[in-house]
């Protein structure tokens, strides 16, 4: 069913793609120096007005972690626009692992613990090949380190889902505040 909450998240969606497309154009230019901030200081001044936004379109009845997502990625686009790549993929790397913690930190459904957990692994894993192609792009070691990893992430998600799977069939949920097998 469409709501309020829904309108207002598709029209701060809408609005905050166009304020991208135009910071990223430079149509955005003539607002800023009319506002006397530096050319150094537009894509913060761009990150400001999208939070601005968002706080608007929350105070007025909008869901937070629609807002949340879309102002992540528009201040992703917003911060990386004219930046190296390595500083893209470093942001990128860092926007993930954080929205991996979030994740990991208040779910308390075990499935989605370990997803949150894999978001983090994959934030590493493109940290270590970003700084392999950007510090030694002749040697290897970077994919390496991240093949060894997914290894290990693949591994973890198998026994962690079998384990999950298993206190599922003894006690019908998979949230962890109810689990107390392994308690003393």
């Amino acid at each position: 069913m469409w709501s309020k909450s829904n309108s207002l998240v598709v029209a701060y969606f809408t609005v905050i793609v166009a304020l991208t497309g135009c910071l990223v154009t430079g149509q955005l230019k003539p607002l800023f120096n009319g506002m006397q901030i530096l050319p150094e200081f537009h894509q913060l001044g761009a990150v400001a007005i999208v939070m601005a936004l968002g706080a608007a379109a929350h105070l007025l009845g909008a869901d937070l972690p629609a807002i949340m997502i879309t102002s992540c990625l528009s201040v992703l686009v917003a911060v990386t626009y004219d930046q190296d790549p390595l500083t893209r993929y470093l942001i990128l790397s860092a926007l993930l692992f954080s929205i991996g913690v979030y994740g990991m930190t208040t779910s308390r459904n075990a499935v989605r613990v370990l997803m949150s957990i894999e978001l983090m692994l994959n934030a590493v894993n493109i940290n270590l090949v970003a700084f392999a192609r950007y510090v030694d792009p002749d040697m290897v070691r970077g994919q390496l380190f991240a093949i060894f990893i997914l290894t290990v992430a693949a591994a973890e998600a198998a026994v962690g889902l079998a384990i999950v799977l298993s206190i599922y069939r003894n006690s019908a949920t998979v949230d962890m505040e109810k689990f107390n097998l392994l308690k003393w």
